[in-house]
């Protein structure tokens, strides 16, 4: 059994490191959940129960996380929870998702978030049935559903701050230059 958790965590480690962000990618993996099953033919790792996932700034929690491979690389990540999270911090700012299904591909840096989805990027918050997320190239689409209670997708932009604030002038200082 301690050498299925050592090769394990080799795995997970390298796999992951190989698509995170820099400052992430030297950092340990850790993860903790009530259980856990692999299969190794398939290449799919099952967590189940209360899952929490770490790498650096990366963080998943969820019901279940299912982590799929294609050769030695974690090529799919699918969180399910009410909600499950995915948060990041990237050269961009934070990325926080919420939805009752995440799905995380490594591989091309996109992030899908399907039933009761919400994502907060720099103040911004998007709500909807479902997002799209292109994590390289900043962009989003995010759709509502006609059969569910999200029927519109709501968007709220927070307003900007005033770069130029004036200075505050001392009516003492005033008078003390008139004389």
């Amino acid at each position: 059994m301690m050498l299925f958790r050592a090769f394990l965590s080799f795995c997970l480690v390298y796999c992951f490191s190989v698509q995170a962000y820099s400052a992430d990618d030297a950092q340990a993996i850790f993860i903790e959940s009530d259980a856990a099953e692999r299969n190794e033919k398939t290449g799919l790792t099952q967590y189940m129960g209360n899952v929490f996932i770490r790498q650096g700034s990366l963080t998943i929690n969820a019901s279940k996380v299912e982590l799929f491979y294609q050769g030695a690389r974690v090529s799919r990540i699918l969180s399910t929870g009410n909600p499950a999270s995915y948060q990041q911090n990237n050269l961009s700012g934070q990325i926080l998702a919420r939805a009752e299904t995440i799905e995380f591909l490594p591989e091309s840096d996109e992030i899908q978030l399907k039933t009761n989805a919400s994502l907060s990027k720099d103040g911004t918050l998007i709500t909807g049935d479902s997002i799209h997320y292109d994590i390289t190239n900043e962009t989003w689409r995010a759709k509502g559903d006609n059969q569910s209670n999200q029927k519109r997708i709501q968007l709220v932009i927070p307003p900007l701050e005033k770069i130029d604030k004036a200075s505050p002038v001392n009516i003492e200082d005033k008078e003390n230059t008139e004389e």
